[in-house]
């Protein structure tokens, strides 16, 4: 139900159920009341709280309420598909207001507000394979001992464990001598942006006259240290590079700049840039398909939001895994996908409606209602009130409680119905009164 609201979404969840056409959608309608849902809603946990350590011990963990939930979708993620050769690692912002120590502020970013996760994803489709909740600062109030090198250490351990030979691509967040040189010595090629580094040659920082270095379009300088290359290109700003995968003095190639009159120039060119430039998109990829039909809302639980993002990445990977399929020709859109998907899980279920005898005692109990209290129509104006000729009197089978007299204390019931409202009503005087202006 929560992948076809993503897919279809309105401003409330009240309004799938709403008795207007224009905001009612009955197959979300149909499979259960809104009351069964929210309690359900309600009633989602995916850890035992009484077990929960208190702050400040040993053991204590700031995801301990989604902890296993997160476990089960990381080596769910793993098993599912073999790892390929070229891997990007980059981080998603989840979008979240409420307060909670976990929220992250990134005012570069189009989520300014929200949790911050690390993902290492497939170069080329953005299929997750493995992705970690940061979760700022300790309560000593100091951040992670080296947070860059240990995301990135964090990350590829299965990999090294693996004994996995390939290609690694990240941002200049996660960047330096050692962590390139580090997965180098574990067999792992790497590539990355970099900026400001103490370990950095000198020709970036400064030349002899202490000016910054000017370098005209195309142009090249590079260093190297043990394994790990350092390259300097002049595009139409000067970007830096790391590497372990590509020698800056063999590897180059071509690349077309667009001049001011519209003609394309080719400019000589690092393999370094083009093959980061081709590896790096993987976690965007995935989040370009997650955030299409997201299924996340609103929520005073802090970690629904998270949940709700395991959610949307389960969707995207499965979607990544059938459409890669080589026994699939004529692939689904994820739009069609998702919908298939959540009609296969509902599959034709509703919660049909018990009769008064099987109802729990305590739903049986009317709470009583003032007699200043104003009634809910339940029918927008627009409709009830437009084209009143088309409005006429209908029979209908049993009886229905008449939307207009009927309250909790003063059971009324008709056999006519408006034949456009489809509402029951007292054929005097209700009719009349229910669709003049009140």
């Amino acid at each position: 139900m929560i992948i076809m609201m993503g897919i279809n979404p309105l401003p409330s969840i009240d309004l799938f159920w709403s008795s207007d056409p224009f905001f009612r959608n009955n197959e979300i309608a149909a499979v259960m009341p809104i009351k069964r849902f929210k309690k359900i809603l309600e009633n989602v946990h995916l850890n035992d709280n009484e077990r929960m350590p208190p702050r400040g011990a040993p053991n204590y963990d700031k995801l301990y309420k989604i902890r296993p939930f997160l476990e089960l979708i990381n080596k769910a993620c793993q098993n599912n598909a073999k790892n390929t050769k070229s891997q990007s690692i980059d981080e998603a912002m989840v979008k979240f207001k409420g307060v909670s120590s976990l929220k992250q502020y990134m005012p570069m970013k189009p989520v300014k507000r929200g949790y911050k996760i690390w993902i290492r994803a497939d170069s080329a489709t953005g299929y997750v394979f493995e992705f970690d909740v940061y979760t700022g600062k300790r309560d000593d109030k100091t951040t992670e001992v080296g947070l860059r090198g240990n995301v990135v250490k964090r990350l590829t351990k299965k990999l090294i464990d693996e004994g996995f030979q390939g290609h690694i691509t990240f941002v200049n967040f996660f960047s330096s001598y050692e962590i390139m040189q580090f997965l180098y010595d574990k067999g792992i090629y790497a590539t990355a942006t970099v900026v400001n580094r103490k370990d950095l040659p000198y020709l970036y920082k400064n030349n002899n006259k202490g000016k910054k270095l000017k370098l005209d379009l195309g142009e090249m300088k590079w260093r190297t240290k043990e394994n790990v290359a350092f390259v300097l290109w002049q595009d139409t700003k000067l970007i830096s590079f790391l590497t372990t995968a590509f020698h800056p003095k063999l590897d180059k190639t071509f690349c077309d700049r667009k001049q001011k009159d519209g003609t394309k120039m080719a400019f000589q060119c690092p393999l370094t840039v083009v093959q980061y430039t081709e590896r790096m998109g993987g976690v965007d990829r995935f989040d370009h398909l997650r955030c299409s039909y997201d299924v996340s809302r609103r929520s005073k639980k802090w970690w629904f939001r998270l949940f709700y993002f395991c959610v949307d990445l389960c969707i995207v990977n499965s979607f990544l895994l059938y459409t890669t399929n080589k026994r699939v020709h004529n692939p689904l859109s994820q739009l069609h996908f998702r919908l298939s998907l959540a009609r296969g899980l509902i599959n034709g279920y509703t919660s049909g409606k018990r009769s008064l005898e099987r109802e729990p005692q305590y739903l049986k109990k009317k709470p009583k209602m003032s007699n200043n209290s104003q009634k809910k129509i339940g029918v927008d104006k627009e409709i009830r009130l437009s084209n009143v000729g088309i409005h006429k009197h209908e029979k209908i089978e049993t009886w229905r409680r008449c939307r207009m007299c009927s309250t909790k204390t003063n059971n009324k019931r008709s056999k006519i119905q408006c034949s456009t409202c489809k509402v029951a009503l007292c054929v005097v005087p209700c009719f009349d009164l229910f669709h003049s202006s009140i």
